[in-house]
């Protein structure tokens, strides 16, 4: 498994996340991180990427392979502003094909009425506007979005064409949520595409190690259907100030779940 350290962990600080995680992240240990942030999550944005400075910079700090891209999301309120969230989507893997990425990071839209019928629209003219591209989409749960229970995702895997579209496994939100990730797991070995990796206590991210997930029956899955994908750490804590110790923790802590 590669461990792999988003922004999204590097987030807080006062400063650019992205920059942040080339500082902090190869000093830890990573040699993988993942792209989130702004530029990612606001529809369009990412155009305006340079993204041959990025990848420079990345490879600059020793972060020789990029695990995933965000996305904005699919919006829930209307056709019409699903299908342009396909666009925008398709921007998003354009940047990460000059990214060396082949993999999109994609979390629902806000929960409604019929939402999950225009999650799957949108979703479906995204793999139109995809066409051949090595691009493949992982759909993320999050609490309060289109997609996070177990009867979304049966749905989701059901009508959408396997390889382009599997699963993130997100411990933290899939623990608040109450959902059983384990099942999940199970039931989609094929399709576990990447995993966000997180420790609470409650509904609250911690340092990796010190909250109530069960990490150790995490890698115990894992390695039961064959994985072999990122393990992609996410903090999200109260006091971001000690992000750049609690990186370095969560390389060491990993570093030890995974030797066995």
């Amino acid at each position: 498994m590669i461990l792999s350290c988003t922004t999204c962990s590097l987030r807080g600080r006062g400063r650019d996340e992205i920059e942040e995680t080339f500082r902090w992240a190869p000093e830890a240990g990573f040699t993988a991180w993942g792209l989130g942030g702004p530029f990612t999550w606001e529809p369009g944005l990412i155009q305006w990427m340079d993204t041959a400075k990025v990848k420079a910079g990345a490879l600059a700090a020793g972060l020789t392979r990029l695990t995933e891209v965000w996305t904005p999301p699919i919006p829930t309120d209307t056709p019409e502003r699903a299908t342009e969230g396909a666009r925008h989507i398709a921007l998003s893997a354009q940047a990460a094909g000059e990214l060396d990425c082949d993999l999109l990071v994609q979390t629902g839209g806000p929960r409604s009425e019929g939402g999950l019928d225009r999650t799957l629209a949108g979703l479906q003219q995204l793999d139109e506007a995809l066409g051949d591209l090595p691009i493949r989409v992982a759909l993320e749960p999050h609490v309060g979005s289109q997609i996070l229970y177990a009867e979304e995702y049966d749905r989701l895997m059901g009508e959408l064409p396997f390889p382009r579209f599997g699963i993130t496994v997100d411990t933290g939100h899939f623990h608040t949520a109450g959902v059983d990730w384990k099942a999940l797991i199970r039931q989609y070995p094929e399709r576990i595409y990447n995993v966000h990796l997180k420790d609470h206590i409650g509904p609250q991210s911690v340092a990796i190690g010190a909250g109530e997930i069960d990490l150790p029956g995490l890698i115990a899955e894992l390695r039961a259907i064959g994985y072999e994908a990122a393990l992609a750490i996410e903090m999200e804590v109260t006091d971001p100030g000690n992000l750049h110790a609690y990186v370095k923790q969560a390389h060491e802590h990993m570093v030890r779940l995974t030797a066995g």
